[in-house]
């Protein structure tokens, strides 16, 4: 059985260490994500990747930001609300249903997420259906390390486990994104539709 992350402890998710260590606007600017583009945010959480995405891609670009659990989409619905921020679309999934047509997306971002799925090949299959031909899976894990926090070892992917399912489902040219100058925590695999 995968281990979940439980949505009652939704603070961690934007507390000032995880900030320091995974800032969302550096790895995003890394990643690509430029003004226009449609991102999609699997496992959105409290809007950690989403918000700061919404302002990169600006008015004529799209956030859809999708979770599973019912808390986070209402927490980050009040946020957005709040905020005033518009080019965020707030939906409900299930663990192997996203509710997108096919090639929608120009990036798709799982961050902390694959790890958590039982079936990863089709989990990755539905991410692929959502992106457009050109368009770039961003995988956010934990180093397959024991470290303070995050999910046992035991359910950790390493680099290559993450890349391998990548191809299983079809993508293409994985790669990694070293993040050592922030953190030695995580890792980043990217890799096109």
């Amino acid at each position: 059985m995968a281990h979940k992350f439980d949505p009652k402890n939704k603070e961690k998710l934007n507390s000032k260490e995880r900030r320091e260590k995974l800032p969302p606007e550096i790895i995003l600017q890394k990643a690509g994500l430029q003004s226009g583009d449609y991102m999609i945010d699997i496992g959105c959480g409290v809007g950690y990747f989403s918000i700061p995405a919404a302002e990169m891609v600006k008015a004529k670009g799209k956030v859809y930001a999708l979770d599973t659990s019912e808390e986070m989409t209402e927490f980050l619905t009040a946020e957005l609300n709040t905020s005033g921020i518009e080019n965020v679309e707030v939906l409900k999934s299930t663990e192997y249903g996203f509710p997108l047509a096919g090639e929608t997306g120009d990036m798709l971002l799982m961050s902390m997420v694959l790890h958590e799925v039982e079936n990863k090949k089709r989990f990755l299959q539905e991410a692929r259906r959502t992106l457009k031909p050109s368009g770039k899976i961003l995988i956010i894990e934990w180093d397959k390390k024991e470290t303070e926090q995050g999910p046992p070892l035991k359910h950790r992917l390493d680099t290559r486990e993450t890349k391998s399912y990548l191809l299983q489902a079809g993508f293409n040219n994985p790669e990694t994104i070293e993040l050592h100058e922030v953190s030695n925590t995580f890792y980043i695999v990217t890799a096109k539709a």
